[in-house]
């Protein structure tokens, strides 16, 4: 189909109106859609999340009875004593050499612990769900 001047001229007007058009709803339409009100979510609860955390290493109490020692070795004085089930945070670890091997002692506030002892946990609701499970 051909065209008049007049008519020509008003059909290119036409398809750059529909360009600026189409361009003006397409922006206002990415601007809009991804301006939303976001509801505010529930607050973290800081609690679990520091249980979960990885970088403290955490021990139950497995065996019945557990004497913390002053120091890293049988020979050294009882100072207090743990249960079976009891949770403890580490707070350090040595490596002791004896005539039947190398023996792990791990340090709490209490004293030292072997590993005979304990049962060593990534993170604090690990060692919840194990003191639970053998206090069962």
């Amino acid at each position: 189909m051909k065209y008049s001047g007049f008519m020509k001229g008003t059909m290119i007007r036409i398809n750059k109106l529909n360009r600026i058009l189409f361009s003006v709803f397409s922006c206002s339409f990415i601007l809009f859609s991804s301006c939303k009100i976001n509801k505010p979510g529930k607050p973290a609860d800081i609690d679990k999340i520091s249980r979960l955390a990885t970088s403290t290493e955490w021990a139950v109490v497995s065996s019945p009875y557990a004497a913390y020692r002053s120091g890293s070795s049988l020979a050294d004085d009882v100072i207090a004593h743990g249960r079976q089930g009891d949770i403890c945070e580490i707070k350090g670890k040595k490596l002791e050499k004896t005539d039947k091997g190398t023996v792990v002692w791990y340090y709490f506030d209490e004293g030292w612990l072997s590993e005979s002892d304990i049962l060593l946990c990534s993170n604090k609701m690990q060692a919840d769900k194990a003191s639970s499970d053998m206090l069962k």
